[in-house]
Parts: structure tokens; C-alpha cells; sequence
């Protein structure tokens, strides 16, 4: 469902030709645009063209790479999953606002048509034309709201109900990357904990060999002594 959601977005931003980028980024991080280009069977200029409006709206984000060999930087693209979802969000509530106003006007006002070239109008307009069409001179005729309040009715519910489902993919969405950083805070902790006992262990190791050097010093030090102590009271004997 999420994939479907994150394609209409996109396709509302870049065009149809732009939701497979959705499956090649989908729950992936730093996709070679290379790569992207060769799966859309389209230039690398041509990648790069939807995928900066995709990031000018804040639905991918991207790192560079300089090729040590060829001089040159390579884009890595990631998909900003609910960023999209928010966009798309707030999209539709636009939307339904839009809608809502439309059948308060019509639930509260009067419009009228000309039959012959099929265009409406304001009642102010209307009056200001005296009911008379301006294009064919035909007389205006009361337009019937029923149905069209009906229509927009119904477009509202719809409307409701995909945004309903975007805001569970939204909150499904936000928890799992609440799980990764946790996740990744985790490792994080892992590894400094690791580098303390590494640090913890060179220093034992530098205290114990330090504590053998000591010993060592010590024990040239006494045979030194016991050494000159032989010496000395061999000499005296032999006076």
C-alpha cells in the first residue's frame, strides 16, 4: 500500500515516468544514480532531472562521491518515505479544503447556466447581464445543485478515507524509523562501549609492562649489588 501512496506522489511531482524510481529506492539507502539510469533506460541527465525535483520537494535526499579514477562525482540517492507521505498528506487536505468550500457555495448559493453554450455563472454575474448569456444572448436558466452537492458529497468521503490511509502509513512509517535510530543508537553504544575495553585493555597492557620493567630494573639492581658485594669481599681475602 505504502509503494502505491509514495508512486502517486511522485508521479503528481515528476510524471509517470518517474514512479519506478519508488521501487528501485524503496527501503534502500544510497542507490548509485547510475544504476537508477540504467533500470529507467534513460540518460544519466535525464535521471538526474527528476530526481532534483523529487529533491527540490524534499522526497529524496542525496550524498556525492568523487570517482578516485575517473575525477568526476557520482550522486547516491535515498527515498525520503514520509516526507512523501506528509506531502501527499497535506495534498489532500488541501484538496478536501477546496472541496468543502465548493459545497458550502453551493449549498448556500445560486448559480445559472446557458443550455446553449453549456457555461455557468454567479448569480452576481447574472444579474449584472441581466439573465442574458453574452456569447448566444440566450436567456440563463436556474442551475440544479442536487446532483453536484451529491458529487462532492461523495468525492469528500473518498477523499477522507485516503487520507485515513495515508496517515497509517504515516504513523507505520514514522515507528519504523524510530526502530532504526534506536537500532543505530544501539550499535552506537555497542561500538563505544567496544572502544572503552580496547582502551581499558591497552592500558592494562602498558601497566603490566611498565610493572615488568620495573621488576627487571630491580633484579639487575640487586645482582649488581651482590655482584660488587663478591667482588669486594674477594679482594679482602686476598689482602
Amino acid at each position: 500500500m505504502q509503494i502505491k501512496l509514495l508512486k502517486n506522489i511522485v508521479s503528481d511531482i515528476a510524471g509517470k515516468q518517474a514512479t519506478e524510481i519508488v521501487d528501485l529506492l524503496a527501503d534502500k539507502k544510497d542507490v548509485n544514480e547510475f544504476l537508477i539510469a540504467k533500470k529507467l533506460k534513460l540518460t544519466i541527465n535525464q535521471t538526474r532531472n527528476i530526481l532534483y525535483k523529487l529533491s527540490d520537494a524534499g522526497l529524496v535526499s542525496f550524498i556525492r562521491k568523487k570517482d578516485k579514477r575517473k575525477g568526476w562525482y557520482i550522486y547516491f540517492w535515498t527515498l525520503n518515505s514520509l516526507k512523501s507521505l506528509e506531502l501527499l498528506e497535506n495534498n489532500l487536505l488541501s484538496e478536501i479544503s477546496t472541496q468543502e468550500k465548493q459545497l458550502a457555495s453551493r449549498k448556500t448559493k445560486r448559480f445559472y447556466s446557458c443550455n446553449t453554450c453549456n457555461v455557468e455563472v454567479s448569480e452576481e454575474t447574472a444579474l449584472l447581464n441581466d439573465f442574458i448569456c453574452q456569447e448566444c444572448g440566450e436567456v440563463y436558466a436556474l442551475s440544479q445543485n442536487d446532483k453536484l452537492i451529491r458529487e462532492i458529497d461523495g468525492n469528500i468521503a473518498k477523499l477522507g478515507k485516503y487520507l485515513e490511509t495515508i496517515r497509517e502509513e504515516k504513523s507505520k512509517e514514522s515507528e519504523k524509523q524510530i526502530k532504526k535510530k534506536g537500532k543505530a543508537r544501539g550499535k552506537g553504544k555497542k561500538r563505544k562501549k567496544k572502544a572503552k575495553k580496547k582502551v581499558k585493555k591497552k592500558a592494562k597492557e602498558k601497566l603490566k609492562k611498565k610493572s615488568k620493567k620495573k621488576v627487571k630494573k630491580k633484579t639487575k639492581k640487586k645482582f649488581k649489588k651482590k655482584s660488587k658485594k663478591k667482588i669486594k669481599k674477594k679482594s679482602k681475602k686476598r689482602i
